[in-house]
């Protein structure tokens, strides 16, 4: 998860804010819609959305240090006692129960634990249209986060490789600004270079091969450095007579630092990962595109996506259809 997003849980007892090693490193939300099935004659549907049914809420975690013991007790007392709780990260805000809170003792200061939630209600603000973010804007708003947990981690090896990597990112960026928002006719002169479409893709489809590398050698190290931090808080910490002192002083320090360092490890995997997704996609101008709609008719539909009723034919045409009225649920292809 984001360091910058805030995992809260207000409590009727107080605010429990997750910190470090008990943030996971995602948290699935979402659920299903209830539907009303009606299947009719001739193989005909009439389905009618009841309203939404979330999915629980979970995750799991570490307590460490001296407030273990105490932070993972009041966690369990919430869940004993069935308080209706606000959980909240970023954007989202749920009222909620804990369902489940399980602990596992292992030190003072080492409480492995997983969690869930009930959801009472999504609390967060729909969302009812596409924020316009290209994968190349993607690309930057990750490229610049990881840059800031690179300098975090402080292992000069990831600096070098992300170093390369920002290099290679800023060619792309320079190259895909005529397609940020999806591919146009050019007419004019670009960049003292191009002046038709197929040139400019062609340069950006080379700045993208020649960023692939650097991104698989920073994921591959990011890689080397959880299994190396796993490792190290996997390893046992007892102090064993006989031994000297240092050596046992030099693995404490060892673990504190791989607690620290997992979670911002975490999530660099998962943002190297994103970006190897959105790497290819630059190169691609911006496919169709489409919405699922339950019911309804074409005239509403052309009216939000274009604030024209009468380009309703425009969407027929592009599906294959010709009744503006529309039953059950229909992904459609909105034209430009």
């Amino acid at each position: 998860m984001n360091t910058f997003a805030t995992l809260t849980l207000d409590t009727p007892n107080g605010s429990f804010v997750f910190q470090d090693s008990e943030v996971p490193e995602k948290i699935r939300f979402g659920g299903a819609q209830l539907l009303d099935v009606q299947k009719m004659i001739g193989g005909r549907r009439r389905i009618n959305a009841v309203g939404a049914d979330d999915d629980p809420l979970a995750w799991s975690g570490w307590f460490l240090y001296t407030s273990a013991l105490s932070r993972a007790r009041f966690l369990d007392s919430v869940r004993r006692e069935g308080l209706q709780c606000t959980l909240s990260w970023d954007a989202l805000r749920y009222l909620v129960v804990v369902h489940q809170f399980h602990a596992d003792y292992e030190k003072p200061f080492k409480i492995p634990y997983s969690i869930s939630f009930e959801v009472i209600e999504d609390q967060t603000a729909t969302v009812d249209s596409v924020p316009a973010v290209t994968p190349a804007q993607s690309l930057a708003t990750d490229m610049a986060r990881m840059g800031t947990l690179s300098n975090c981690i402080g292992d000069s090896t990831l600096n070098g490789l992300v170093g390369d990597l920002q290099s290679a990112m800023s060619s792309i960026s320079a190259a895909a600004q005529p397609i940020a928002n999806g591919l146009k006719a050019v007419t004019s002169f670009v960049a003292g270079i191009a002046n038709c479409a197929d040139q400019i893709v062609n340069t950006v489809a080379s700045a993208v091969t020649a960023a692939t590398a650097p991104l698989a050698a920073v994921a591959s190290h990011v890689q080397y450095l959880i299994s190396n931090a796993e490792g190290i808080m996997a390893a046992g910490s007892g102090v064993l007579p006989g031994l000297p002192a240092s050596p046992t002083i030099f693995n404490a320090l060892a673990r504190a630092n791989a607690a620290v360092q997992l979670p911002e490890l975490y999530e660099l995997r998962s943002v190297a990962a994103r970006m190897q997704v959105n790497l290819p996609l630059v190169s691609t101008p911006t496919s169709a595109k489409t919405i699922t709609v339950g019911g309804g008719d074409l005239f509403t539909i052309a009216s939000q996506q274009y604030g024209d009723a009468s380009r309703w034919v425009d969407i027929a045409k592009a599906n294959g259809i010709t009744d503006p009225v529309l039953t059950g649920i229909n992904t459609l292809t909105i034209p430009s």
